[in-house]
């Protein structure tokens, strides 16, 4: 990577790190294509090892895996990792499922400005992880960032990456439908926690100033 790379990675990573609670649909929107650039095609990763980082970097965000075991998917009506703060609500780990019985146990949050289910992921484990339950079936961060920048990012996909990614275009917009959070779509409050949890994560202020002094 060059300099001039390294400069758009940090400066894509300060972006992120601006997004308040007031942050606008159509900013969330087009924010889903830099999400993926630096998450899904990695770009954030590549970057981090260019500049001698070891491994990759991490990030601390609301699990879902406690509440979404095997045994208890099939009590699941809705779930949403979230972990944002959003039009002056801060949202974490909403959960709706059948019977009276609690379904898992949070731990507490990591951070001072933390959510209760709180976790340190690596990015390939992040992106992997649970973002939501919808009817006992699972969605996952990845999805979340690749549906809203195909969908409402203005992101350009060749033929053959659309006939790839049909079906979880196809699967992401059912779920959309079901999930309207604070009047607004529940994904789009999804991926505010997901560009938050990266922007304000150690590892991306690290990232930041070490560029900063290569400039």
């Amino acid at each position: 990577m060059t300099l001039d790379d390294l400069k758009i990675v940090a400066e894509d990573l300060e972006y992120l790190s601006e997004w308040g609670g007031e942050i606008s649909e159509r900013e969330i929107r087009h924010g889903s294509a830099v999400l993926r650039r630096l998450l899904v095609e990695d770009v954030y990763g590549t970057a981090w090892r260019a500049i001698g980082k070891l491994k990759q970097p991490k990030l601390i965000a609301v699990s879902l895996d406690t509440l979404a075991t095997p045994n208890d998917l099939t009590k699941i009506e809705f779930a949403l990792a979230a972990g944002a703060e959003f039009r002056g609500i801060y949202m974490a780990c909403m959960l709706m499922n059948k019977g009276h019985e609690p379904i898992g146990e949070l731990g507490p949050p990591l951070r001072e400005d933390g959510y209760p289910g709180d976790h340190e992921f690596t990015l390939s484990e992040y992106l992997a992880s649970i973002s939501g339950v919808v009817g006992g079936k699972t969605f996952n961060r990845r999805e979340v960032i690749k549906y809203i920048a195909n969908v409402k990012g203005g992101v350009h996909l060749s033929a053959k990456e659309r006939k790839v990614e049909e079906k979880l275009i196809a699967r992401l917009g059912k779920i959309e439908k079901m999930m309207m959070i604070n009047t607004t779509d529940g994904l789009l409050v999804e991926l505010v926690a997901i560009g938050q949890a990266l922007g304000r994560s150690d590892d991306a202020r690290s990232f930041v100033d070490h560029v900063k002094k290569m400039l």
